[in-house]
């Protein structure tokens, strides 16, 4: 954040350099509440979680009368423009980059080195190399990470489909984010005496034959936090329904492209608490010293259409005080 930007009165600029602040935008003095700050956001594709993420933050920004301007572009999944973009943001001189997803967090962490970076639908911060530990994330970037355990989804899925004893899983062989939950999910299934079908793809073209696999393997499919497996979501679905399959997704998002049920991420909350935290490093806090937060608000979810296809009645206890998508 330099100083001459944004700083109104030569008194009050004199001031803070006789404090002794330098332009490191991780380091700079509190504005005084009129100012008007520049963030730059990041969203590695276009697709309904991260959508809803990106209006969460600036919804959240707005509440709290912060006085933003925003630099907002998507890198449409293209890994080659997750160092690109970011690049772009230091010539915009942003105060301060918004980036979500895993993705988009890399690049900006590779290239930005004293610009506070906040990050929001990241599964394993630490194993993504964004940060050094939950608790001490480091220099320049901290964050929001959507980790939920997938035992509990599992469990309330039982309730619903107790002969369930294969899940099979689609993920993006490409993606951190997607390994780590594979992994894990994995280990809880096999800790439950269940089975495990994957199939990873490294690009939106061979989701159809892998889906089509996956009928055939599978009882019911698990949806990970994967970015491009969501932003496939009707695809699936179609599929899915052809073989009167169930399904349920780790976030909401894929539940309002037709998957049957969630107990994930509200992504448009997360995207709030990420905007928490950034309205803490925009008013002076240092980055390094706020640690990573987990999601802090799930929602459980139904498709009301998928429901009705697959026979279910949403009058069940397993719906109770859930959402029901139309």
């Amino acid at each position: 954040m330099k100083l001459g930007k944004k700083l109104i009165g030569t008194l009050l600029l004199s001031s803070v350099i006789l404090a002794g602040c330098g332009n490191n935008k991780t380091t700079e003095a509190v504005k005084d509440d009129s100012s008007e700050y520049t963030v730059g956001i990041i969203k590695y594709m276009d697709q309904i979680s991260l959508d809803e993420a990106r209006e969460g933050f600036i919804e959240e920004l707005e509440k709290e009368g912060i006085n933003v301007k925003y630099i907002d572009k998507s890198e449409n999944g293209d890994v080659s423009l997750t160092t690109q973009v970011p690049q772009k943001m230091i010539a915009e001189d942003v105060d301060l980059i918004y980036a979500i997803a895993t993705p988009a967090a890399q690049g900006a962490k590779n290239v930005v080195k004293d610009i506070p970076i906040v990050f929001s639908a990241v599964t394993d911060p630490v194993g993504a190399g964004l940060v050094d530990s939950i608790e001490n994330p480091g220099k320049n970037v901290t964050g929001v990470s959507d980790y939920i355990d997938p035992q509990g989804q599992v469990e309330s899925f039982l309730k619903l489909y107790p002969d369930t004893k294969t899940f099979g899983v689609l993920y993006n062989t490409s993606e951190q984010n997607s390994l780590v939950q594979v992994d894990e999910l994995e280990e809880k299934l096999k800790d439950m005496n269940l089975n495990i079908e994957k199939v990873g793809v490294p690009n939106v073209n061979d989701i159809p034959q892998a889906m089509t696999s996956l009928t055939q393997k599978s009882d019911a499919l698990f949806a990970l936090t994967d970015n491009m497996v969501a932003n496939a979501a009707p695809v699936v679905s179609e599929i899915l329904l052809k073989n009167n399959m169930p399904s349920i997704s780790a976030e909401e998002g894929q539940v309002k492209n037709g998957l049957l049920m969630s107990e994930g991420v509200n992504y448009r909350e997360h995207g709030a608490q990420a905007a928490r935290l950034a309205i803490k490093i925009l008013k002076g806090e240092d980055t390094k010293n706020l640690p990573v937060e987990y999601n802090e608000k799930n929602i459980k979810k139904v498709n009301e259409k998928t429901a009705k296809a697959l026979n279910i009645d949403l009058g069940d206890e397993i719906f109770k005080d859930a959402e029901i998508i139309k």
